[in-house]
């Protein structure tokens, strides 16, 4: 497998999440770190920064490098950042960059929302074009914090929107039920949850732990030839924890 490709698998890990449920602006800023591996080889890191400040406004900040013996031939690396604000409405995405660099899929798209249009710019490699959302649309990082909110509110299933690749696509989580899990940041009772549909015969698999406002402690995703790509929480701020 190319190393763009399993950088690209890396940066999915914690991607694919929306939600239209209203969101608290009272979420805390937060830094949190993720292990990937594949079997038992370590491959890769994921950071996550959650900044939001006195006025709602908000900044999510994902970069996922490859580690481990792949970091000996390549220095690929995905950097995802969303900007917007959070009110009792919901999450309101104004920009969302990505860029992969480091290999020979080097990709950069932007993504402009214009809630008084109700339209979204989307800008991949300098092409640029625009496709009308519906409101409550998300970008593919805030997404996550979308997922949280939501599940803050009620633990059920949830259906999930997302503009992607200048398309709206639908998503959904289905609860598995629930696990305890030890993990290098500790343990943790999680709620288990399946990300439908996939693709194929692909199957990804999200724990959540309610003590994290439902921050992702585990997330697997299972190829349909069985590979399997782990991330598996290693540090988190204090200030996400709930007492």
């Amino acid at each position: 497998m190319s190393c763009p490709r399993v950088l690209l698998l890396l940066w999915f890990l914690l991607c694919s999440f929306t939600g239209n449920a209203p969101a608290s602006p009272e979420l805390p800023s937060f830094e949190a770190s993720y292990r990937i591996e594949r079997s038992i080889f370590d491959i890769g890191r994921i950071q996550l920064r959650f900044h939001t400040s006195p006025s709602s406004h908000y900044v999510y900040e994902s970069i996922t490098e490859v580690a481990g013996f792949i970091a000996w031939f390549r220095d690929d690396r995905v950097v995802e950042i969303s900007r917007g604000f959070m009110d009792v409405n919901g999450i309101h995405p104004d920009y969302y960059h990505f860029e992969r660099s480091g290999g020979k899929g080097d990709k950069q798209t932007e993504v402009s929302f214009d809630w008084i249009s109700g339209q979204v710019k989307n800008t991949v490699n300098g092409r640029s074009w625009k496709m009308t959302v519906p409101p409550g649309t998300l970008d593919k990082l805030v997404v996550q914090i979308a997922m949280m909110h939501n599940l803050q509110k009620t633990e059920q299933d949830q259906q999930f929107s997302v503009a992607d690749g200048g398309k709206l696509k639908d998503f959904r989580i289905r609860i598995q039920g629930r696990e305890t899990l030890v993990l290098p940041a500790g343990r943790f009772a999680t709620l288990k949850v399946e990300k439908t549909p996939e693709y194929g015969n692909r199957r990804t698999y999200l724990w959540l732990a309610p003590a994290l406002g439902y921050l992702p402690v585990q997330v697997m995703r299972i190829e349909a030839n069985g590979a399997r790509y782990t991330s598996v929480l290693e540090r988190v701020s204090h200030a996400l924890r709930v007492e």
